[in-house]
């Protein structure tokens, strides 16, 4: 297993630094293996008649929050790959998560079913960078971007952007039930 150490600041836009510094440890792939524990965790300690709560109205169930994580994952891991491949798609502006919320179809799926396609989209977002050389995580030659991301600063993010929605879930959703 090769060791990805952690991004440079640099290599990414002025709010990934908070997302970096939520994940501890210095191998990417050490990160998204204990991150993966944890929204396991923390997914297996919700009870099912938790799974459709909100905190507020209009904020997202339990379940919608579990989706989003798999959703962004997705958008992470597809902009890693571009950046290691060194191809230039516009994907500076990502959906935001509401755009999304719209279509989750949560309402037809267990948490445990989410949880399932989560797992999935992690252990492909493992394989990923586990494949991936220094150049490939590093390359960030495109001239025409404002930001330069890198493979290895997204996926610092993906790790950090877990923490971030787990951690609220824990204190704005299961601490107000």
């Amino acid at each position: 297993m090769p060791k990805i150490g952690r991004p440079d600041v640099n290599d990414a836009p002025p709010w990934y630094p908070y997302f970096f510094n939520l994940a501890s440890g210095d191998n990417l792939i050490e990160a998204l293996e204990k991150n993966k524990q944890q929204v396991l965790e923390l997914a297996n300690s919700i009870p099912k008649e938790l799974e459709n709560f909100t905190y507020a109205d209009n904020k997202w169930t339990i379940k919608q929050v579990f989706i989003h994580l798999s959703d962004e994952e997705r958008y992470y891991s597809y902009k890693a790959y571009c950046y290691s491949r060194q191809v230039n798609v516009d994907l500076e502006v990502p959906p935001s998560g509401g755009e999304y919320a719209g279509h989750f179809n949560a309402a037809n799926r267990t948490l445990q079913e989410i949880v399932r396609e989560f797992l999935t989209v992690r252990e492909a977002t493992i394989s990923l960078f586990n494949n991936m050389t220094n150049e490939m995580l590093d390359f960030k030659g495109f001239p025409d971007k404002t930001v330069n991301y890198t493979a290895r600063s997204l996926g610092w993010m993906i790790v950090g952007h877990n923490i971030h929605h787990c951690r609220f879930v824990s204190e704005n959703y299961l601490t107000r039930v």
